[in-house]
């Protein structure tokens, strides 16, 4: 019955924790414009280094930022804009760019009619139609989420909400206009506005010889001024002088990106003066240029003015971090700005002020900072397991041919278990080049190896230490803005964009290996078991709080993952064995656990809610098939990592070592677990823990090798010792 109580006190210290969570009231905005200028394949640098006062001063007095440009495929304009007007991560088609005014004569046929042909819809003539809708719609239905293709246009429709295209980024041969991707309807039609050839002239020292007519642009805007809700106005040039730059001298290409940019300032700056108080304006770029993408930067700049975008960074719910938003976000902004009810299935939450000022130069730098992680970030974690592998090998053919040899390869056993720390700690120095970077990881594990050996001599005591360091390093940091987190190359990527904040599967795994180790490690050393096991009791429930809570763990599948590992601790602390009742108990735990962890946060406001809460909402507002689809997409993510990813193959080696150990020296470990109980429950914890992870997170495998960078290296330790 006490490790019942254990069980339920578990339960209930969450609930009691968790509620403490204030709620925020989100206030109606009503009666809105907004006007949306696409400024594509530029980059914020281009924004600081030419003269364009409109832009700047929009930057300078408005809400700015960098944002991510993922999809649900490969990074091309007719999957990113599709992303953007679905509001979740979708895909485009290979045609997808085919928007035409209706009345348009597309190869000798007027557009409406083939529109028509296609879909069984007759277009009102003053009609933006798509005509390769039908195969967006199938491509979106065999995503593993929910996607709908024109809902921003649908919802704005349904909500009397009228929407206006203007311009495209057509060349001499090609009839690109992405730009309605964004706004139409479920039908693959935008309600009026021109993206036909009538809006270009020809300019035979411009890219393609073509440049967008800004004073036609202007005119038909200010034709049709206060009748649209929402405008777009996709302003070419800049993209056409991209697209240019194989043709081209250097210094002709530059000047072209120069001009174009020279211009959309001063055609974004006639139109604010024309606006009113009552309109948005956002300054949007859906992709970086293409030498940025060469180079892995992923970031885009984005600029948001009027009501409600004072000056300062953007942030938004999704993220949580100054100056840093998904694509994602900008259909929850457009829908809240409006005052139009957010769908539960989206992704993104809406862009605001983060109140915090800072600076374009820092800002710069913050993007050079996340483009460094994201580009080295998988050479570095690919060096730490090939070298992990190579341990361990090396370790176990020592043990087997040369055992007398073997205790000289205990530093590397240190290492092992010391680079998760190492790597944590690198963002508090400058780690944005590949020398420091080197020369820092080196650094700090020598420093860490060498001050826990004279703290404590004795081998294994070095893995209580290491792994009591790394908790509390780790739970500081949940807890005071997670800067580490963000920034460690163990962590989650930001570009990537599969996680933003909170705790990530790595370093889930790190730190309940870790407090597993230190914890069941202390009861090697002292005395006082009752005592000891009522702390542990507290260390547990706070740990699992941490990883569990919204706001700053907010990681489900880790909090299942804990509560298993940490009840299988608590009972064998307790002298219990695990049989079916106690492992039914711990199931019920769970359950419970996560009922209330789903429920409480989905009581919050739609726009402060974390994944968690959403999932919540999706499953009521849209059955178990949601839910299906979410386990769907991790069976699928974790099927992928266990058949590519080099952290199956690290932890399969790790398993075959200790496979090994068992029976080759015989009864080794046998005997090691016989002599040292504790080591034992460490050891079945951390393997139930491993499993856990394995099944209920969408990338286990890494949490699962993670989780026994501890264990596994000290069990190994202790071989040593004991054929010593």
């Amino acid at each position: 019955m006490k490790f019942t109580a254990r069980i339920m006190g578990l339960v209930l210290a969450f609930l009691i924790l968790f509620s403490t969570v204030s709620y925020g009231q989100v206030n109606s905005i009503k009666d809105r414009k907004i006007v949306i200028f696409i400024v594509d394949r530029v980059n914020l640098n281009d924004y600081v280094a030419n003269d364009l006062p409109n832009i700047k001063y929009l930057m300078e007095n408005g809400t700015y930022g960098l944002m991510t440009v993922n999809s649900d495929g490969s990074r091309t304009p007719e999957n990113v804009y599709m992303t953007i007007g679905c509001g979740t991560r979708a895909v485009g088609s290979e045609k997808a760019s085919l928007n035409f005014n209706a009345s348009e004569i597309v190869n000798g046929e007027q557009a409406s009619i083939i529109f028509k042909r296609n879909t069984g819809i007759k277009p009102q003539v003053f009609n933006i139609v798509n005509l390769d809708f039908a195969q967006i719609e199938r491509n979106n239905l065999t995503r593993n989420h929910i996607v709908v293709p024109g809902l921003l246009g649908t919802l704005l429709k349904q909500n009397g909400k009228t929407v206006a295209v203007f311009g495209n980024e057509d060349t001499d041969v090609e009839q690109r206009r992405y730009a309605p991707l964004i706004v139409m309807d479920e039908k693959g039609i935008v309600d009026f506005g021109d993206v036909s050839d009538n809006i270009l002239k020809r300019d035979p020292l411009s890219p393609f010889g073509i440049m967008t007519d800004y004073d036609l642009l202007y005119q038909k805007y200010t034709q049709m001024k206060g009748k649209p809700d929402l405008t777009i106005f996709q302003l070419g040039d800049t993209i056409r002088a991209n697209d240019y730059h194989n043709y081209a001298m250097d210094k002709i290409n530059e000047r072209n990106k120069k001009r174009a940019l020279y211009e959309a300032d001063e055609f974004i700056g006639k139109i604010i003066k024309e606006g009113g108080t009552n309109t948005l304006y956002i300054v949007l770029t859906p992709l970086p240029p293409s030498k940025d993408m060469g180079e892995k930067s992923y970031l885009t700049p984005i600029i948001l003015f009027g009501p409600g975008f004072t000056k300062g960074y953007v942030t938004s719910e999704t993220t949580k971090r100054e100056g840093i938003v998904t694509n994602t976000d900008l259909m929850p902004t457009i829908l809240q700005y409006f005052d139009i009810p957010i769908p539960t299935f989206l992704t993104g939450h809406p862009l605001y002020n983060s109140g915090y000022k800072g600076n374009v130069d820092k800002l710069l730098a913050e993007s050079h900072k996340l483009v460094f992680n994201y580009t080295y970030r998988p050479i570095f974690l690919k060096t730490y397991v090939v070298l992990e592998i190579i341990i361990l090998i090396f370790t176990l053919l020592v043990l087997l041919v040369l055992k007398k040899y073997a205790v000289y390869l205990k530093p590397l056993l240190f290492f092992v278990s010391t680079i998760p720390l190492t790597f944590l700690l690198l963002p508090l120095f400058n780690y944005t080049s590949l020398s420091n970077s080197i020369v820092g990881i080196l650094f700090l594990t020598a420093v860490a190896i060498i001050a826990i050996h004279e703290i404590n001599p004795y081998g294994y005591y070095f893995y209580a230490i290491i792994g009591l360091i790394t908790s509390l390093v780790l739970l500081i940091d949940l807890v005071t803005g997670q800067y580490l987190l963000k920034n460690s190359f163990l962590s989650y990527d930001i570009i990537g964009g599969a996680r933003f904040y909170g705790i990530g599967n790595e370093y889930m795994g790190v730190l309940i290996g870790a407090v597993l180790c230190f914890t069941t490690l202390a009861f090697e050393f002292f005395s006082n078991k009752k005592l000891l096991l009522a702390i542990t009791t507290i260390i547990y429930a706070l740990v699992f709080y941490f990883i569990a809570a919204p706001g700053i763990g907010t990681n489900v599948g880790g909090s299942i993952t804990a509560f298993g590992a940490f009840a299988v601790a608590l009972l064998l602390l307790s002298d219990k064995k695990i049989s079916i009742r106690n492992l039914l108990y711990i199931g019920i735990g769970i359950v419970l656990m996560l009922l209330g962890l789903f429920y409480l946060d989905s009581l919050r406001p739609v726009s402060q809610q974390t994944h968690i809460g959403q999932t919540f909402a999706l499953v009521k507002s849209h059955g178990i098939k949601s839910l299906l689809q979410i386990f769907e997409r991790k069976l699928l993510m974790n099927y992928k990592l266990i058949k590519y990813s080099i952290w199956s193959r690290v932890l399969l080696t790790l398993i075959v070592v200790l496979l090994i150990l068992f029976f080759k020296p015989v009864g080794v470990l046998r005997e090691i677990f016989k002599k040292h109980t504790y080591i034992r429950i460490c050891f079945v914890a951390t393997i139930i823990g491993s499993v856990l992870a394995l099944i209920f997170n969408d990338s286990g495998i890494v949490s699962a090798a993670t989780m026994m960078v501890f264990v596994g290296p000290m069990l190994i330790h202790f071989v040593i010792d004991e054929m010593s």
